[in-house]
């Protein structure tokens, strides 16, 4: 299940190309951030994804179909059966008894067969395409379900510091439209085929296009259904495009909180230098990894932070050699954020949108607190934990991990967190 319709992505980086080539120069390009508009993946991913249970839909009511009348493969074996139970044999049946004499019997004087060769003909319901359809059946259910787990995921929750509506009528449309779908497939699953089907592997590899599979207009359906559903995407491209739509995202962040582009330095798109109030920040895209680096300085004290991209809607797959050994590393997907130390558990605990979990993740980064500098130098700001350890400046707290400095504003003591446990 792909977090982003890929086609969408494509025409938002088709028009950022357009928006670059008009904005040659990076001033212009972060100067007129405002005129590009990309609209939001979350939108287009939703309206897909309702798309994608029509055509559900349609495959199941297809899927009926076939079963009311599968293809079947008539079989037949020859076997010995007593002649009482043959009723009409075949010619060919009957000279084979007449070579067999322990085949007859005398009655009334006369020799009469007993038994009688008998062609028994069966139909065969475990063919090929009859298994290609349990393994559609199956794959649907999976997908159903993982659906049903992420929209679940989306419900607004009730938590007593947030006043919001507990209220989302997108979302609940989607949740009843897949829970008339697995009504439907359990239907299906009840039935003599598929109960029948399914004692056979249901993992098929290498799918063969058979005759039927072709020709039949039903089994055509679902196979070209299947097509689609397993077409593989340049996964490194897809992270390179989403990469470019976060970044852009970021610098429009930046941009409504009047990060100043820091002219004193050289300036390349993948490396971009900031100045926002007193700290000095850069923006820099890895060459090689799905990844954005933010760098802040205050003085001599430096945090860095990585946010990693990530294009499943559950299921975080982060590949180990991504992580660098940043201050944080979080990681990003199109419904929600991830403190990587704690993946499993989003930030958000209702939905946002992209520009949202951006703005938290790069404002978060630069928070500040007034607070007496001879306490916070003994004690943790964060879990009140004892034994600070200092060096170069940075406070770290061994209990809980948290990194932080101290700065003056407007003459008073204040906290700089370059890490904050939460």
């Amino acid at each position: 299940m792909k977090i982003i319709e890929e086609t969408q992505l494509k025409k938002s980086i088709l028009k950022l190309n357009k928006y670059q080539s008009e904005n040659t120069s990076i001033k212009a390009y972060y100067h007129n951030l405002d005129e590009l508009h990309l609209g939001s993946l979350q939108n287009f991913s939703l309206k897909k994804d309702n798309e994608f249970f029509d055509e559900i839909s349609f495959i199941l009511s297809v899927v009926t179909s076939i079963i009311s009348h599968p293809q079947i493969s008539n079989k037949g074996e020859d076997i010995i059966i007593r002649a009482d139970m043959a009723g009409h044999i075949s010619t060919e049946s009957f000279k084979q008894v007449f070579k067999e004499s322990d085949l007859w019997k005398e009655k009334n004087l006369e020799m009469v067969p007993e038994y009688v060769h008998h062609y028994q003909y069966t139909d065969e319901l475990k063919i090929y395409e009859n298994i290609f359809i349990g393994m559609i059946i199956k794959l649907i259910d999976t997908e159903l379900e993982k659906y049903k787990d992420f929209y679940i995921s989306l419900i607004p929750s009730f938590d007593h510091h947030d006043n919001i509506v507990l209220e989302n009528k997108k979302i609940e449309d989607v949740l009843k439209t897949i829970e008339k779908l697995l009504r439907k497939l359990r239907h299906i699953k009840n039935t003599y085929f598929f109960k029948e089907i399914s004692k056979c592997n249901l993992t098929l590899r290498n799918i063969q296009p058979t005759n039927i599979l072709l020709k039949n207009r039903l089994y055509n359906y679902c196979y070209k259904f299947y097509k689609n559903f397993i077409q593989y995407v340049d996964q490194e491209s897809l992270l390179e495009d989403f990469r470019t739509y976060y970044q852009v995202k970021i610098l429009k962040v930046f941009k409504e909180n009047n990060f100043v582009l820091d002219e004193s330095k050289s300036q390349k798109l993948n490396d971009l230098s900031f100045i926002f109030n007193d700290y000095k920040v850069k923006l820099t895209l890895n060459e090689n990894k799905p990844s954005i680096n933010l760098s802040i300085a205050l003085g001599n004290v430096v945090a860095n932070h990585q946010l990693i991209l990530d294009v499943e809607k559950t299921n975080l797959k982060i590949n180990e050699q991504i992580v660098d050994d940043s201050h944080t590393n979080s990681v990003i997907t199109l419904w929600n954020l991830y403190d990587l130390e704690n993946k499993k558990e989003p930030l958000f605990k209702n939905q946002v949108s992209e520009h949202e979990m951006v703005k938290f993740w790069i404002m978060d980064k630069f928070q500040e607190n007034f607070a007496n500098k001879n306490l916070y130098e003994k004690y943790c700001p964060v879990c009140r934990g004892k034994n600070i350890e200092v060096e170069n400046e940075v406070y770290c707290c061994p209990n809980c991990n948290s990194l932080y400095t101290f700065k003056k504003i407007d003459n008073k003591d204040a906290i700089w967190f370059l890490k904050f446990r939460r």
